[in-house]
């Protein structure tokens, strides 16, 4: 029943007892022990004599980070009565006092060591885990065990105060409402109805408030105790240690954390599911579309990952990638009655290992939910009758081998945080962690055997064991007759025969260049101290290239194209959002989407387009070895575009349910008025109407975007594992080619807009149950174009943010997750603001406005301290630190160069700018930004609440 993606929104709602004695505990098995594919050797395995498991991996990427967890064998599932909540609410007060950390300031100290709260450290709870996360700037000794120190204080040091406890209630009723939502209302009726006979529906990870605000310090701390023990953790740490052995550190940490003479309790199973509910409909008036969901579900059994497990596996793997592959095609038909379709397999701790087996998930229009259940499950079926064509499994197949491939040849770049989540899924869950070259080994003879008779008959085997589960949820009312109206609905499509599919048709690449006739060069630079290679053709395309090993087979291009949607008009934006999102859905004159994915099976190329503020943007992904065949695609988009019907017609469909959606959401009157309002009424910013939307036609995107596609300015972007004067010679060949650049277009005069709003106050109602306020509060800035303020406003940006976090969350728990940022764009002059975000009860709306705007108004009067500032510093630097060893960052930073001259010495004015940024400089921005009437304010509130404040005397 879409497991993955149903528990995982399920779970975001989310000191040593003095009768321990230590004594030697025997640890828990890995869930991978006893499997005969051996795990990747760089990975180290121990534990403590307490039972404690540990495991330590050294990885260079990125450099001097690591990353901590502290993995707890405990959630929501090990809750008794009275209890629904405790699991996450523990979790909580883990950042509300420790043994080494006093109540309040935690956050601080991760600030000082350049952690910034919420991105560096958090913790999470599920039904079955709880984990808290430290990701360290620098990896050396002092750093680790530092580290260290904060996460045995997570296990066996917390105070739980009582009036910690008590003030922490607030924080969490706010972040259920914060988390309330029409999907998850489904979802909590998925639950019980998918889930009926386990303890899952009654075991969310936020609780009830009921039992919540019964809480004690005394019995948050009998929960403590019995589940947060030695032999119920384990403790990850991956990072770039060089030739450090953390082993001694970890013992350092956690060895004297004594295990409790008491057996540890086991948590108890969810349970067996009854299968009652076979054919039901959950109702959600506020989700315009529909979600169908047909599975082949049966009680879980846990199959431990062996290599003949794991080969078992493979056909029906790819039989559904297959299906897939055609159920994304049909959906593109012109007429087909639904959105979109997928097939999946449901096991594990997808399902809590409550369930498994085959799903099938269909999204459509609530009046075609008949025809579209018909059509996908005829073409399940036509797949299990008929199989599949050699041509789509070679498709697949290839796909496959090249990703098993590249695995191997990006091995020794892969980022730390990938090897983390796969050590994370195995302190629990069966898992594989061999390294790339062994699962390669393990998997390609299998691949290169597949047949597609056996892929069939794996997938038809799945389909046939086990219980019929199909639910419809979303804005289908089927009233008290739903159960049965699905099952005949479902009978009625099964007695439909079908036919055999028709033969695929292969056809080659239709726009290869030659060798013979390249471009010719006219100028070249090398610019020395960032290392980037400047060419420009005789056509006037100029090339920016930079060779990196941030990650290895990883070529990222990009190329800027004029002046994106300051060609157009204000009036004309809805254009300028539509041809953003179709596109590249288009095709090639010779080619239709699915064409091009055809031919590039088995090889790395591609292109996505998009239409920027000051750029048409062309960009893909590839290698060296396929940099050609990402070149010729990226000048056949420039100079063939399709303006295939299918592209506009995909997205059509999705308009409707996009802006219904909108109507139920308190985002939707922040896009239609409030941004809009905030910019003086430019249609540029925010969501254009939907009739203006739904009018935009092909023929009008091609004769706007089509002479600018021919003839203006163009700068292609290399970065990465690239050889230079390869990438030259592949770009002569193609872009090289191209008709001559024109001169950069006069966009001065849609350059103009009416100037940001001070002092604007919007009220919205939307038609909801989330009983949530939104409050808004914008400050308007100045643009980006001078970088030192720009970062300077930034930094402010945060400053804000941290104040609320003190103010509003921490004091007075008047909001879950307040936030403020800074945004000051580089291409329209005088375009700024600084944003403050808030939620709370709806009767608590206006209170919590006035305390935004009392946190603004002290940093306008009192100014940033110093103090504050460095906290700000410290992990907005090593992120810039972490950035500036990547691609994307190099990529996006060169890319600035074709509208930007000055973008290179942008990059070297960073880290010299954020470090010399001063308190008083931000105090003055403060001063001058900040005051309180400079505000503009929106309030969105659900109907009923906006009218019981409207019925107030002296409203």
């Amino acid at each position: 029943m879409s497991p993955r993606t149903l528990l995982l929104l399920a779970a975001t709602l989310s000191a040593a007892p003095l009768w321990s004695q230590e004594r030697p505990v025997e640890p828990r098995p890995w869930p991978f022990e006893g499997s005969d594919i051996p795990v990747n050797p760089r990975m180290h395995f121990g534990e403590l004599d307490n039972g404690m498991r540990w495991v330590w991996m050294a990885n260079p990427k990125p450099e001097e980070r690591s990353y901590l967890r502290l993995h707890i064998n405990a959630g929501s599932l090990a809750e008794g009565e009275g209890e629904r909540g405790m699991a996450h609410f523990l979790e909580h007060m883990a950042f509300n006092g420790s043994r080494n950390f006093p109540a309040g300031t935690l956050v601080e100290w991760f600030q000082k060591h350049g952690m910034a709260f919420g991105a560096d450290t958090n913790a999470f709870t599920s039904f079955g885990e709880t984990i808290y996360q430290l990701d360290l700037p620098d990896s050396g000794a002092d750093s680790l065990r530092e580290g260290l120190q904060v996460l045995r204080d997570f296990a066996d040091g917390l105070l739980i105060d009582e009036q910690e406890v008590e003030a922490e209630k607030g924080v969490i009723d706010g972040e259920e409402r914060e988390r309330d939502s029409a999907g998850y209302r489904v979802l909590v009726q998925m639950l019980r109805l998918a889930m009926d006979g386990t303890r899952v529906p009654e075991r969310l990870p936020i609780g009830v408030q009921a039992d919540r605000d019964a809480f004690t310090a005394a019995g948050v701390r009998a929960f403590y105790e019995k589940w947060y023990r030695p032999e119920n953790a384990t403790l990850i740490l991956v990072g770039d240690l060089g030739e450090l052995d953390p082993e001694g550190l970890i013992r350092e940490a956690f060895r004297t954390w004594a295990a409790p003479a008491a057996p540890l309790a086991q948590e108890p199973a969810p349970g067996a599911p009854s299968f009652a509910h076979r054919f039901f409909s959950v109702f959600e008036r506020e989700i315009p579309s529909v979600s169908i969901e047909v599975a082949m579900l049966e009680p879980d059994v846990e199959e431990r990952l062996t290599r003949a497990e794991m080969l078992r596996r493979i056909p029906a793997q790819y039989a559904r990638s297959m299906l897939n592959l055609r159920l994304q095609e049909l959906a593109k038909e012109d007429g087909a009655p639904f959105l979109r379709a997928f097939a999946s397999r449901a096991e594990g701790p997808d399902t809590l290992g409550v369930f498994q087996g085959e799903t099938l998930r269909i999204t459509c229009k609530p009046e075609q939910w008949r025809e579209a259940l018909a059509a996908c499950e005829q073409e399940l079926r036509r797949a299990l009758t008929y199989g599949f064509q050699q041509a789509e499994l070679e498709e697949a197949r290839s796909n496959a081998l090249r990703e098993l491939r590249e695995s191997v040849e990006q091995e020794a770049t892969v980022g730390s945080p990938a090897y983390l989540q796969a050590l994370l899924a195995a302190a629990e869950n069966p898992a594989i962690l061999a390294d790339a070259r062994t699962t390669l080994e393990l998997l390609q003879p299998a691949i290169e055997k597949l047949t597609v008779e056996g892929c069939r008959m794996a997938l038809a085997g799945s389909w046939r064991t086990g219980t019929l589960i199909l639910a419809a949820t979303g804005g289908l009312d089927l009233g008290a007759q739903a159960g049965e109206l699905l099952e005949q609905a479902w009978e009625g499509s099964r007695k439909v025969e079908v036919e055999k599919p028709a033969e695929i048709a292969a056809d080659a690449f239709a726009y290869a260049s030659s060798p013979d006739d390249p471009g010719v060069v006219a100028e070249r630079e090398h610019v020395e101290d960032l290392d980037i290679h400047r060419v420009q053709f005789e056509n006037g395309v100029r090339l920016w290239i930079k060779k990196t090993a941030f990650k290895d087979k990883q070529v990222l291009v990009s190329a800027q194209l004029g002046a994106g949607s300051l060609t157009l008009p204000p009036e004309r934006y809805p254009l300028v959002y539509v041809a953003d999102q179709v596109f590249d859905r288009c095709g090639l004159e010779a080619h239709s989407e699915d064409d091009l994915r055809r031919l590039t099976a088995g090889r790395v190329a591609g292109v996505s387009v998009s239409v920027g503020t000051d750029a048409f943007v062309f960009s893909g992904s590839t290698t060296s070895e396929d940099l050609l065949l990402q070149c010729e695609l990226m000048c056949a988009y420039l100079q063939h575009p399709g303006w295939r019907e299918e592209g506009l017609r995909s997205f059509r469909k999705r308009v409707p349910q996009t802006y219904e959606m909108l109507r139920h959401q308190q985002a939707g009157p922040i896009m239609t008025d409030f941004i809009p309002a905030l910019h003086g009424g430019d249609p540029r910013f925010g969501l254009p109407p939907q009739a203006a939307v739904e009018a935009v036609t092909l023929e009008q995107m091609q004769e706007w975007m089509a002479p600018h596609l021919q003839s203006d300015p163009l700068d292609v972007v290399f970065i990465g594992d690239l050889d230079v004067e390869e990438t030259v010679a592949a770009a002569a060949r193609s872009f090289g080619k191209l008709p001559p650049r024109s001169a950069p277009e006069d966009v001065s005069a849609n350059l103009r807009f009416p100037g940001m709003r001070s002092g604007l106050r919007q009220e919205h109602a939307v038609d909801t149950q989330i009983q949530n306020a939104l409050i808004l509060v914008a400050f308007p800035t100045t643009d980006g174009r001078d970088p030192r303020t720009r970062r300077a406003l930034t930094l402010l940006g945060e400053v804000v943010a941290d104040r609320l976090r003190v103010e509003v969350r921490e004091k007075l728990g008047a909001s879950y997750s307040p936030g403020a940022a800074a945004e000051s764009s580089t291409v329209f002059p005088e375009l700024g603001f600084l944003m403050m975000q808030a939620v709370a009860a709806p009767d608590q709306a206006e209170p919590l406005l006035a305390e935004c705007l009392n946190v603004a108004e002290s940093l306008a009067e009192d100014g940033v301290t110093g103090e504050e500032l460095e906290r700000m510093k410290e992990p907005l630097l090593k992120h810039v630190r972490d950035q500036q060893e990547t691609n994307g960052f190099w990529l996006a930073a060169v890319s600035d160069l074709h509208n930007r001259p000055e973008a290179l010495e942008d990059v070297r004015s960073v880290w010299r700018d954020l470090e010399a940024i001063s308190a008083e400089e931000l105090s003055e921005l403060a001063r001058q930004y900040l005051p309180r009437e400079r505000a503009s304010v929106v309030i969105v509130q659900p109907q009923a609440a906006a009218a019981d404040a409207q019925a107030k005397p002296g409203r």
